[in-house]
């Protein structure tokens, strides 16, 4: 009779003892987003690398260009300025896909809810912008603060 008892009461601590399936399917987001942001880290410095890289070229241009202009050889001179203009709309192109890779990355180490919440507000603020109003039904079923 007791060992009944005793088997009734340690039986349910056992099962209650080990953590949820959604506990452990947390936990392992949490483990990802943990690993995702070092690698957010380690982008954003690559990235800086990268810009650093047109700068440098756009210095060397640059004194081509105070050569060229101290010689007075027009054609030298368009010939620099033309490959400054190249490199600093490659150095734009570069910054707008590193920002929008970095928009990407920390989008993906955000939890779920701060997503929706985040693709939410970007909607609205979008449909202010262009000053467009909300659906009609939307606006039909508003609540009315009065």
């Amino acid at each position: 009779m007791s060992l009944l008892i005793i088997l009734v009461i340690v039986a349910p601590i056992r099962v209650s003892s080990q953590p949820s399936k959604s506990y452990k399917k947390d936990q392992k987001a949490r483990d990802k987003t943990r690993a995702g942001s070092e690698n957010f880290a380690n982008d954003v410095e690559a990235s800086s690398q990268v810009l650093k890289k047109y700068k440098q070229q756009l210095t060397l241009l640059d004194q081509e260009r105070l050569d060229a202009e101290a010689s007075g050889d027009m054609e030298q001179l368009a010939k620099v300025e033309q490959k400054i203009r190249r490199v600093k709309g490659e150095m734009r192109f570069a910054k707008d896909k590193i920002e929008q890779d970095i928009i990407k990355e920390y989008n993906k180490i955000q939890e779920k809810h701060v997503r929706k919440r985040m693709k939410k507000s970007k909607k609205k603020s979008n449909r202010v912008n262009e000053n467009k109003k909300e659906p009609f039904f939307k606006r039909l079923f508003k609540k009315k603060h009065r």
